[in-house]
């Protein structure tokens, strides 16, 4: 008879938790002191990693400082919008930003749940806005493209993006 177990090896924490679990089937395994046999199991390892993030942990999202640019349309019509936007706390489960750090006033990139996606308006929390992403990714500089620009309706900017500014 051929039976499968689970055999839990170790669990690591870097910045995001990683589950390393052997998928066991049938190879001898045998603990000796001094000569005598104290376990014997039959297991044969097939080693798998399993990603456990916590999603209310976003140390897996680890950019603090990030850029909101364009090279379209949202750079004429947003431009009080753009620049460079630093972490400002965790909202929805996810990094909010606040920024551009160049004004005096700054505007906040959160993330809401009643749209989706992620929002850069004045007010954290605000469902309006003036740049628009429908995407569920926990980090916002992770969205390949569809980022919107509000000019009396929502308009797409294939160039519009956020990107990360490395520390």
């Amino acid at each position: 008879m051929f039976s499968k177990c689970l055999i839990v090896l170790l669990s690591i924490h870097l910045g995001c938790s990683t589950l390393v679990s052997m998928l066991a089937e049938s190879i001898d395994v045998t603990i000796e002191d001094d000569g005598k046999t104290l376990k014997t199991n039959h297991i044969v390892p097939n080693l798998e990693i399993k990603n456990t993030l916590n999603k209310t942990d976003f140390t897996f999202c680890p950019c603090k400082k990030i850029l909101v640019s364009s090279l379209g349309e949202a750079a004429n019509v947003q431009s009080a919008a753009l620049g460079v936007y630093q972490y400002y706390q965790e909202y929805s489960g996810h990094p909010s930003y606040y920024g551009p750090t160049n004004l005096h006033r700054s505007n906040r990139l959160y993330y809401s749940s009643q749209y989706q996606g992620y929002i850069l308006g004045d007010k954290l929390g605000s469902n309006v806005g003036y740049l628009y992403v429908p995407s569920t990714l926990n980090c916002p500089y992770l969205i390949p493209g569809g980022w919107q620009y509000y000019a009396g309706r929502w308009f797409v900017d294939a160039t519009l993006v956020v990107r990360c500014i490395p520390s």
